[in-house]
């Protein structure tokens, strides 16, 4: 089953958190993918991202793409 209209619909987060509850400014580049808004060398696990002040779960795919499941 594809998505109608082109793909899934585009979200505004403000932040992710990763599996040990650290919450991370975060940010979508041209295309698409999630960049963690830091200097430093890290590995992140995302679990879960804020999107309206409201935590939503979610992961990173594949090809860096931030999917939240709103539902």
């Amino acid at each position: 089953m594809g998505w109608l209209g082109g793909g899934p619909p585009v979200v505004d987060f403000e932040a992710v958190i990763d599996t040990d509850g650290v919450t991370w400014q975060a940010f979508t580049d041209d295309d698409g993918v999630l960049v963690i808004d830091t200097d430093a060398d890290v590995e992140v696990f995302v679990n879960r991202a804020v999107v309206g002040g409201y935590v939503y779960p979610a992961w990173v795919d594949d090809y860096g793409r931030l999917i939240i499941e709103l539902d």
